[in-house]
C-alpha cells in the first residue's frame, strides 16, 4: 500500500497559505494539525513494522510446533508397531507352548514338529499321524491329534492358517491312480481334507483357512531313503500374519 502524501500535500499547502495571506493564527493551527497528521503516520508505520515482525514470529512458532507434532506422531507411530509386533510375538510364543504342551506325546514320538521363526509358526505332521497309505482321508487317530490343535487354533483370530501338503518323489502306481493320478492331486487332496476338518469339526473360521497341494517339490529330505521320503510326506498346518 503506498504511503499518504502527507508531507509533500504539508509543503503544498503552506505555500498556498502564504501566497494568499492567511492570518497567523490560523496558519499555525494548519501547520499543527498537519504535523500531528505527520505524527500519526510515522506512529502507524511504527506500529505496522511491528505486527509484521511479530507475524514472521508467530509463523516461524507456527512452522516449528508443525513440525514437532509430526516427529512426535511419527515417534507414536513407531512405537505402537513396535508395541504391536511385541504383542504378536507374545502371543506367537503364546501359541507354541500351548501347542508343546498339548502334543508333548506326539511330539516326543517324532510324529509332530513345532518350529516358530519370527512371526511365522509352523507345525509339522508326518502322513502316517494322519492318513492311511495312498489316502486322504483324515484317519481316526488322525482326528485325535487334530482334536488337540484345535482346542489351541480356535481361539486365535489374528493369523492365517494354512495347511499344506507335501509328498515324497515316489509315483503313483497303484489302484488309488485314478483318484489321484499324481503327487499333485494326492498332496493337494489331504490339505484340504484336514482344512475341511479345521472348519468343519473345529469350528474355526474359514476366512482365515486356506489348503496348499505342494507335491514333492518342497521337500525336506533327500527322498534317498525310506526315512527321508517319510519326513517328506507330511502336512504343515503354518501361522501367518493376517493378508492386508
Amino acid at each position: 500500500m503506498k504511503k499518504p502524501l502527507i508531507f509533500p500535500m504539508f509543503v503544498a499547502l503552506l505555500f498556498l497559505v502564504n501566497a494568499c495571506g492567511v492570518p497567523t493564527a490560523e496558519h499555525a493551527k494548519v501547520v499543527s494539525d498537519l504535523a500531528d497528521c505527520a505524527k500519526q503516520r510515522d506512529d502507524l508505520t511504527v506500529h505496522s513494522n511491528i505486527c509484521k515482525n511479530q507475524v514472521k514470529v508467530f509463523t516461524a512458532e507456527t512452522d516449528s510446533l508443525k513440525k514437532d507434532k509430526e516427529s512426535l506422531q511419527t515417534t507414536v507411530n513407531e512405537l505402537t508397531a513396535k508395541a504391536q509386533k511385541a504383542e504378536q510375538l507374545e502371543k506367537a510364543t503364546q501359541t507354541y507352548q500351548d501347542l508343546q504342551k498339548k502334543l508333548e506325546r506326539e511330539i516326543q514320538d517324532g510324529q509332530i514338529q513345532l518350529k516358530e521363526m519370527k512371526d511365522r509358526l509352523t507345525m509339522t505332521l508326518v502322513d502316517k499321524i494322519l492318513f492311511a497309505s495312498g489316502s486322504a482321508d483324515v484317519s481316526k487317530e488322525g482326528k485325535k491329534v487334530l482334536d488337540k490343535v484345535i482346542t489351541i487354533l480356535k481361539d486365535i483370530k489374528d493369523k492365517r492358517i494354512q495347511i499344506e501338503g507335501h509328498t515324497d518323489n515316489v509315483r503313483i502306481y497303484s489302484a488309488i491312480k485314478t483318484k489321484y493320478p499324481t503327487n499333485w492331486e494326492l498332496s493337494a487332496a489331504r490339505a484340504t481334507q484336514v482344512t475341511r476338518y479345521l472348519q468343519e469339526e473345529g469350528g474355526i473360521d474359514p476366512k482365515l483357512l486356506s489348503a496348499t497341494g505342494y507335491s514333492e517339490y518342497q521337500p525336506v529330505a533327500t527322498n534317498d531313503t525310506d526315512e527321508d521320503k517319510a519326513k517328506n510326506r507330511r502336512i504343515e498346518i503354518v501361522l501367518l500374519p493376517l493378508l492386508k
